[in-house]
């Protein structure tokens, strides 16, 4: 970063409404005021790190590189889990070892991680119930003001990082199985089964998404494409598959929560 740039600190919570995301927001100012602090949301799923570590996964990278992303969904909190700095593809991430990062770092091209353990750089006082405002919040703060990972901590072997909860995708010559894995404000079901990973899978032979009690073969390209109401899938914006309902929602409709399995099976002709 040059001295004319603002750094970026984003912020990605499970805190919700409150005074919380105001103490994290409150620290990191306090050592370096000249940030930029961006909220990706603080809305999850009380402790759901798979989720929160698809949506960090997938936004981050449309922020440039230098940014630092502080992201705390953290269930262990207080509990011996390592804090972490993790730098991918130029951008930091500050946050516990359960998995958050998990996406982050499966799909890396070049990546490193910090063990963090310089107590000098933290809060005199380190609440056991609050990581994120007295342990993540400064980390993050000094690397927004130019302090490198290594003076922070022990760089440690990223093999050795928890991956995420989220399971791989099961592949048979017949079925790909993945699941949901998030729900937007829309209502639309995002799954952690790529298109790259469904056309390596089938090719152009046809199939359905199996989702519940409903097999849909109704792929669509944008949500106009049906009509109102319709049940349908498409690649969104993630390159992930969603399952949607034109001008309503998927989720409401369906009523699967996340972890639901989503089953695509080849559609014999005929």
């Amino acid at each position: 970063m040059t001295g004319r740039e603002r750094p970026i600190v984003t912020l990605l919570t499970d805190f919700g409404e409150g005074s919380y995301v105001a103490s994290v927001k409150g620290v990191l100012l306090s050592i370096t005021r000249s940030i930029q602090i961006v909220d990706i949301t603080h809305s999850l799923m009380m402790g759901d790190v798979g989720p929160a570590g698809y949506v960090l996964s997938n936004t981050s990278r449309y922020f440039p590189p230098g940014t630092i992303h502080l992201a705390v969904v953290d269930p262990g909190v207080g509990m011996d889990r390592l804090p972490l700095i993790v730098r991918a593809d130029g951008h930091y991430y500050v946050g516990p070892d359960n998995g958050l990062f998990g996406d982050v770092l499966r799909t890396a091209v070049e990546v490193n991680a910090f063990h963090v353990r310089e107590e000098k750089w933290l809060a005199e006082r380190i609440s056991p119930t609050f990581h994120g405002r007295d342990l993540f919040a400064p980390v993050a703060a000094r690397l927004a003001g130019g302090v490198d990972p290594g003076d922070l901590g022990d760089e440690i072997a990223t093999a050795d990082l928890i991956p995420s909860p989220i399971p791989t995708p099961i592949r048979t010559r017949d079925e790909l199985t993945g699941q949901v894995v998030w729900a937007d404000s829309f209502g639309n079901l995002m799954t952690n089964l790529t298109q790259g990973m469904v056309e390596e899978w089938c090719g152009d032979d046809p199939y359905q998404v199996v989702l519940g009690w409903e097999r849909i073969r109704n792929r669509i390209r944008t949500f106009q494409d049906t009509s109102k109401g319709n049940l349908a899938f498409l690649f969104g914006s993630w390159n992930t598959l969603e399952v949607v309902v034109s001008e309503g929602s998927a989720a409401t409709r369906l009523g699967v929560s996340i972890g639901e399995p989503v089953r695509l099976e080849r559609v014999v002709a005929g």
